[in-house]
């Protein structure tokens, strides 16, 4: 059995993983860092999608209308309980989408994961906006308080 050490560097990989499926725009990296029945939860939707084989399509569609991602994610705060663990992360992104338009986010994951197969895999991943707008930061910041989905 690894150690909480092992753990945390392979969920920190797992993350940096995703954010590297987003930068390549590759939907089978990203799609790797998912469990099989996953869930995925963004702001407006009225409920998680969930499954990886229904979360990659979705995924590609979706980044259609963003040709142009930089996507950071800092390294995140995690608790490893056996076979699960919880993980906080906090991401930027500088999106210029299809119509020509830039936009800032930055927000914050609440992650559930789960050792499937001998591997850590994201369960359910949360994404909390912390601010959307100009890249000047001129936009509007939205408070967060962790383990509550703004």
């Amino acid at each position: 059995m690894p150690s909480e050490v092992e753990d945390k560097l392979e969920i920190q990989q797992l993350a940096q993983t995703y954010a590297d499926g987003v930068m390549q725009r590759d939907v089978d990296i990203w799609g790797s860092t998912w469990a099989e029945q996953g869930e995925w939860a963004l702001p407006g939707m009225p409920a998680p999608m969930k499954g990886r084989e229904t979360l990659k399509p979705f995924w590609s569609k979706v980044m259609e209308g963003y040709p142009h991602v930089l996507h950071w994610v800092q390294p995140g705060l995690i608790t490893v309980n056996g076979d699960t663990a919880t993980a906080r992360f906090y991401v930027q992104e500088n999106i210029k989408d299809a119509k020509g338009d830039q936009v800032r986010v930055a927000g914050v994951y609440d992650d559930k994961l789960v050792r499937e197969n001998g591997k850590w895999k994201f369960a359910k991943r949360d994404f909390n906006v912390l601010y959307r707008g100009p890249t000047d930061l001129t936009g509007n910041f939205a408070p967060y308080k962790a383990g509550e989905h703004v």
